[in-house]
């Protein structure tokens, strides 16, 4: 059963991404006069279409639709074969479609012409829309294909006549002009380089000073933070006095003690200070001094 389960889990997985994948794939150039340009495998000459993987991913083309419609707005459908190893594409890579009229000839062959065409579609196998390709035909010149370049190598690629044949190979053959060489022949004085360099290094010179700047002020309001935080400590465990009759009796009790303190400290000041000195006094002794001549002499029994 989990076998099953995960069968099913890769399968649906397989089937997202290759959804997913098959939007990658665009029409990428067309011939509608191939009178002397690219021979099928049978020699025969015949209009193309040609598709091109713009992805990084492997898909599978098989079961999509090819749509052709003419100038009276009918549409020609063919379906791509599922059972051709061929239809797969992989990354960047390019198919080639004859548009010859028949089915009988295989896989890439299709049974519509280009011939009088004003619209080419690539459909998925659901029927949506994945590409069109407009075609005029009255601007069509024999072997001159339409299909995807850039003008001059940088912009993006649009719909234009190509000045040569590229089937199953990039339209991309007119060289690339460095980017360097384009500026310098916008800009042959080197005015707009300067400014530019002279704006980059300001710019860089501001963005230095604000963040030195906004430092430094981050590190003050940090000390004054950590100088604020003992003094809030301090007044959040001070007694707080509320107002009224309450706050009043305090401050006359506070009052009270304090006087009562200070009379007790000078009086213990006074009470240090002040010595009391005893001295011996030393008398001569002398028979006038003598207090026992002041005692009478005890009756003698006769």
């Amino acid at each position: 059963m989990r076998r099953i389960l995960l069968t099913l889990v890769v399968a649906l997985f397989a089937a997202g991404a290759s959804a997913q994948g098959i939007n990658n794939v665009r029409i990428n150039e067309v011939l509608v006069e191939n009178q002397n340009n690219y021979m099928d495998d049978y020699g025969h000459r015949s209009s193309w279409i040609e598709l091109f993987n713009t992805g990084y991913e492997v898909l599978n083309v098989a079961s999509c639709y090819l749509g052709v419609t003419d100038a009276s707005g009918k549409e020609t459908l063919y379906t791509i074969p599922s059972s051709d190893p061929n239809t797969v594409m992989h990354a960047r890579t390019y198919l080639v479609f004859f548009c010859e009229g028949t089915d009988t000839k295989g896989t890439f062959y299709t049974n519509f012409t280009l011939q009088g065409a004003t619209k080419i579609t690539l459909y998925s196998g659901s029927k949506i829309v994945i590409d069109e390709f407009a075609i005029d035909p009255a601007a069509q010149r024999p072997d001159v294909s339409m299909g995807y370049m850039s003008k001059d190598g940088v912009s993006p690629s649009e719909i234009m006549a190509l000045p040569r044949t590229t089937p199953a190979s990039t339209n991309e053959t007119v060289s690339a002009v460095p980017k360097a060489e384009l500026f310098l022949q916008r800009d042959p004085a080197g005015v707009v380089m300067a400014i530019i360099a002279m704006s980059v290094v300001f710019s860089a010179l501001l963005l230095i000073f604000f963040v030195l700047k906004g430092f430094g002020i981050m590190m003050v309001r940090l000390e004054e933070r950590k100088n604020a935080a003992p003094a809030a400590v301090a007044t959040a465990a001070a007694p707080k006095l509320k107002s009224g009759s309450v706050g009043d009796k305090f401050e006359e009790e506070a009052a009270a003690i304090g006087l009562a303190l200070r009379m007790y400290q000078e009086e213990r000041h006074i009470n240090e200070t002040t010595v009391i000195t005893i001295n011996r006094a030393s008398r001569v002794y002398s028979p006038w001094s003598s207090k026992i001549h002041g005692i009478p002499a005890m009756p003698t029994k006769k």
